[in-house]
């Protein structure tokens, strides 16, 4: 049991110590954007950074999204009601 505890004290002490986030003023400085997101269902909010390109792509993606359902055709008119 000693021996088990022991292992287990060298194994934590031996993980590496992670570096500090970038602060705010350093992500802003190149452009990147954060906040906090939730996904549909979850109660737990997650930090979602994005740069400028990934945000000009999503921009792009849902106006085109958009384009596409403004012009997909109609279906036919209901014989009862008048076609405008």
């Amino acid at each position: 049991m000693l021996s088990t505890l022991l292992l287990a004290i060298s194994a934590c002490a031996s993980r590496a110590v992670k570096e500090p986030p970038p602060s705010s003023a350093d992500l802003a400085a190149h452009g990147i954007e954060c906040r906090k997101e939730r996904a549909t269902g979850s109660l737990v909010e997650s930090t979602v950074c994005t740069s400028p390109q990934q945000r000009a792509r999503a921009s792009d993606a849902a106006q085109k999204t958009k384009d596409w359902m403004n012009n997909v055709p109609a279906g036919p008119c209901v014989p009862t009601e008048p076609c405008h």
